[in-house]
């Protein structure tokens, strides 16, 4: 299993979540980030003396996590690149993780086979 990281842009989020949805992703979580460093750079119009907070506030970056079986990773990577790349600076980066486990909370099922959908046998529970 693999774990990819995306930092993208946010005005491409739509596009590319709905390509890797169809591309097969077990699921894509959504992070809103707020980056330094890997070249992103602070706005311009901000003092370099001014705080942090400020100097980053413009940036509209967000973070892709995917968790996916093997196979899948040269697919979901060339959805990404396709989808974000323009050919200039701050089209974003991305990051590839070995998953050495993974386990599904409810039903206790491990490895690659907890990514996938599962056949509700029994009804569903709710925590009182």
């Amino acid at each position: 299993m693999k774990e990819i990281k995306a930092y993208i842009r946010r005005d491409q989020i739509n596009e590319v979540v709905e390509r890797l949805q169809r591309a097969g992703a077990p699921g894509v979580s959504v992070i809103d980030i707020h980056p330094v460093g890997y070249g992103y750079e602070a706005s311009p119009f901000e003092p370099h003396g001014a705080r942090l907070v400020e100097r980053y506030r413009y940036l509209r970056i967000v973070k892709l996590e995917i968790i996916c079986a093997d196979e899948q990773l040269a697919g979901l990577l060339d959805v990404i690149q396709t989808s974000c790349g323009t050919g200039n600076p701050g089209d974003g980066m991305v990051f590839v993780s070995e998953i050495v486990d993974a386990m599904r909370i409810r039903d206790g099922v491990r490895g690659p086979t907890a990514l996938g959908p599962t056949l509700a046998t029994e009804p569903s529970r709710r925590a009182s």
